[in-house]
């Protein structure tokens, strides 16, 4: 295991999960929560979360971009491709909204754009 990675679970076991009694969107009863934003936007584990999940898509060929939905895949998507660029890799990030978006650009975009298929 490397040492980012220990770092990461580290984090992850301290200041992402928490005990006690929940009650889930679902409606189910859970003993525990893990809320990973806790810790996927605090300047000292995005770095980690970014050189681990490198070395998890090292392997995969043809990977130009990072993301998923948005909010929880953002924080990732980004330490990816901050950490691909100091390693000289290009990935792009991106994020895939739940229904299309009536403000702003009303769903217009700038640079490079990623239609996710299924």
């Amino acid at each position: 295991m490397t040492d980012a990675r220990s770092q990461l679970i580290e984090y992850i076991k301290t200041d992402a999960v928490f005990h006690g009694d929940f009650t889930l969107t679902s409606g189910k009863k859970a003993s525990y929560y893990v809320d990973l934003r806790r810790v996927s936007l605090d300047h000292r584990v995005a770095p980690l979360i970014g050189q681990v999940m490198l070395d998890l898509i090292a392997g995969i060929r043809d990977v130009d971009a990072v993301g998923g939905m948005t909010m929880g895949a953002d924080p990732i998507a980004a330490a990816v491709l901050h950490q691909g660029a100091a390693r000289g890799l290009a990935y792009d990030a991106f994020v895939v909204r739940k229904g299309r978006r009536t403000t702003g650009a009303a769903g217009r975009s700038r640079g490079r754009m990623w239609r996710a298929s299924a």
